[in-house]
């Protein structure tokens, strides 16, 4: 009798030090994560403390070729110089653990001055930041929640069409098959249009 009730306590024992050594774990990842996040507003270079030399970001899914953020690399994505000019930035609200992708999930909302413009609210985003065996983030996934965002196009259209009629040859240019082309003197156009599509409309 002594030696099953001995057992049982053994046995919680270590089902309590465990999910002990489990929480631990994830408050580590947790902490590491705000101080990445930190990074990379604050100081982007320092953000490689908490990720491999290269990062692979993937939208939506993970078919077809990821982008590579390379340290050491500047990036070459066009819309680098879009957020730089629209001041783009990005919270999240909620972050936890997955211990079975071994990975960081959270909600985030992405806000800029493009969509304070156009009155839209922040896109939200469900993400993903995997892990490698030194618990250092390698991969990144950035699904967008179809349900919870509405598209861009949405909210463009009563501008485009009188800019269409208005600067016909600057949204053509930054438009395209009605599609943002994305650069840092896109969007200073963009601006403009918005904002004499607004002086228009008062």
């Amino acid at each position: 009798m002594y030696n099953i009730k001995g057992k049982c306590i053994f046995t919680l024992l270590c089902v309590f030090l465990f999910n002990c050594k489990k929480v631990d774990k994830e408050n580590q990842f947790i902490d590491s994560f705000h101080k990445y996040t930190f990074a990379k507003k604050h100081n982007p270079d320092s953000k490689w403390d908490f990720t491999t030399d290269t990062v692979k970001l993937w939208f939506d899914n993970k078919n077809g070729s990821p982008i590579l953020q390379i340290k050491g690399e500047k990036s070459t994505s066009p819309w680098k110089g879009w957020d730089e000019e629209m001041h783009s930035n990005t919270d999240y609200d909620s972050i936890w653990f997955d211990y079975n992708e071994n990975a960081i999930k959270g909600y985030f909302y992405e806000n800029n001055d493009f969509y304070k413009l156009i009155g839209k609210p922040p896109t939200k985003t469900l993400r993903t930041y995997w892990l490698n065996n030194k618990n250092k983030i390698e991969e990144i996934l950035m699904y967008w929640i179809p349900e919870e965002n509405k598209t861009t196009n949405e909210y463009l259209k009563p501008i485009v069409d009188w800019a269409l009629t208005n600067y016909p040859h600057e949204i053509k240019n930054i438009y395209p098959d009605n599609k943002i082309k994305p650069s840092k003197e896109n969007a200073k156009t963009w601006r403009k249009i918005i904002e004499k599509y607004k002086e228009s409309s008062n």
